[in-house]
């Protein structure tokens, strides 16, 4: 004759544990993808889009070549500038892209003190 021993429940307080780190879980990980999201976007304004598509370094001058998109009912200034290997800015200039323009594809040749390690096209905002 073969007894068995009834199986007990668990106990409520365990499965109340268990919920709440799965709460918590779901939480955290909510958390972290929003904060991935403003990370990616951070500094930038939504709707315009800059990009520094080459640039030519010579010992006192940077050609640099850009593209900004943006809202045609928008005024965008940004700001192309020149640096060293420290990051240090040597030259830098204003861009505007005016109101019923898509688009813009530009050159600025930027006058350097000394030789620039590279360019860039950045702070876009709607004037």
């Amino acid at each position: 004759m073969t007894t068995s021993v009834p199986k007990t429940a668990e106990p409520a307080e365990t499965r109340r544990r268990r919920l709440g780190l799965v709460v918590i879980g779901v939480f955290v990980a909510v958390a972290a993808g929003g904060f991935g999201v403003i990370t990616v976007h951070a500094g930038q304004t939504p709707g315009i889009v800059s990009q520094t598509v080459t640039y030519d370094i010579t010992d006192t001058t940077v050609e640099i070549n850009f593209s900004v998109a943006k809202g045609e009912g928008d005024e965008v200034r940004c700001t192309v500038d020149a640096f060293d290997k420290n990051f240090e800015v040597l030259a830098q200039k204003e861009v505007v892209v005016p109101v019923g323009t898509s688009d813009l594809k530009g050159t600025e040749t930027l006058q350097t003190p000394r030789r620039a390690t590279g360019a860039r096209i950045h702070g876009c905002r709607t004037a």
